[in-house]
């Protein structure tokens, strides 16, 4: 079990959306923005996923194939996200090498899922302890 996830974001909005995901799944988030770092931060051991936001202004691409390509790291499974209105990031996500690519969406709608099969499997996700905000 690999419980780290390692995520290459810069949007602001989107780490705090991944970071409360992953405390709910009881897995650690290692958050990077740059993407000269993805693969010396990318250790098989701890490291089950890695989560690429591929509308990234520092381009994500050759470091997600760099990745893919190395004998140490190509197990890791890379999820990329990317903007529905964008479709071609779709193709050059697939292109690298991302194990899976999904609009923003479908992404926030299933990235607990994500987190539990790919660093988590077999694990638990907690209940939110956050209470919903009454409506004005």
């Amino acid at each position: 079990m690999n419980p780290k996830v390692l995520v290459l974001a810069d949007d602001l909005f989107w780490k705090t959306k991944i970071e409360h995901t992953l405390k709910s799944a009881q897995a650690t988030g290692v958050f990077i923005d740059k993407s000269d770092q993805l693969e010396a931060k990318a250790d098989p051991r701890t490291v089950g996923l890695v989560i690429v936001d591929l509308a990234l202004r520092d381009d994500p691409f050759s470091a997600i194939a760099a990745l893919k390509k190395n004998a140490r790291t190509k197990t890791i499974a890379v999820v990329g996200y990317y903007e529905h209105v964008r479709k071609d990031l779709l193709e050059k996500g697939g292109k690298a090498g991302c194990d899976q690519v999904l609009p923003r969406a479908a992404f926030s709608q299933h990235l607990g899922d994500i987190v539990m099969k790919y660093a988590l499997p077999g694990g638990f996700r907690a209940e939110d302890d956050e209470k919903e905000l009454p409506e004005e």
